[in-house]
């Protein structure tokens, strides 16, 4: 695999290149560690030392917990340009594991070079800092309301935090390689009550299944269904 510098990296959202002096050019290239990730490698399991950050350069990872008798429970996912890993600073070891979700090349700078950058430019700091506490109260967010919801409600905010952080295609589609499964383990159900609801929003008008998609052809709809919610995060994040 070629090694994709920072200073020529298209992923203009990720922190590293957001921050980018050119000054750091030949440090970083030296230190920055890059690899290729095939689907459903694990880049981390529970109980490794936290040695550093992650940053996706392509594909995309998912973020687990693992509940008794080893099932799994994603709590997140990252895609292109995004942070991952980073629940934690020296001295700590993961409570969870990340795996590929699809091929996906990783950038990974360790704890070290990281204190240097911090130090050197303070507004990369200030930027992760504004990241840290967005995730805190996203991921707070999810924790208290998902446990409130009935089914229509976790599957419409499962399905309306993919399409606000993933976006969709020109064919209003969500990514192929979201299953129901996925579904059911961000809304903490299974997937046989995942496919009744998805049908019933597909009834409405909805979304619309197509083979191995998902299309939203009302995400305002998705938003209305779980507004309560919604409201009660933006009043404890302002």
């Amino acid at each position: 695999m070629k090694k994709i510098s920072c200073d020529s990296c298209p992923n203009n959202s990720c922190l590293i290149k957001k921050n980018f002096i050119k000054e750091w050019s030949s440090f970083l290239e030296h230190e920055k560690y890059q690899a290729l990730y095939k689907k459903d490698y694990s880049v981390f399991s529970v109980g490794n030392p936290i040695l550093g950050l992650f940053f996706v350069q392509s594909g995309m990872i998912k973020e687990f917990i693992l509940r008794p008798h080893n099932e799994v429970e994603i709590v997140n996912f990252a895609s292109i340009g995004q942070v991952f890993g980073h629940a934690g600073f020296e001295n700590n070891f993961y409570s969870f594991g990340a795996d590929a979700k699809i091929d996906s090349i990783i950038c990974f700078f360790n704890n070290e070079i990281l204190r240097e950058m911090y130090v050197s430019n303070p507004k990369l700091l200030f930027d992760l800092m504004l990241f840290y506490s967005n995730e805190h109260s996203e991921s707070t967010y999810r924790l208290m309301s998902i446990s409130q919801m009935n089914l229509r409600e976790k599957v419409a905010s499962v399905l309306f935090y993919m399409f606000r952080k993933f976006g969709l295609n020109s064919q209003n589609e969500l990514p192929e390689y979201f299953t129901r499964e996925d579904i059911a383990s961000l809304a903490c159900t299974n997937s046989e009550q995942v496919s009744r609801q998805l049908s019933d929003f597909q009834k409405e008008r909805i979304i619309e299944k197509r083979t191995r998609k998902i299309a939203i052809l009302q995400p305002a709809k998705l938003k209305e269904i779980v507004s309560e919610y919604l409201e009660y995060y933006n009043i404890a994040t302002t």
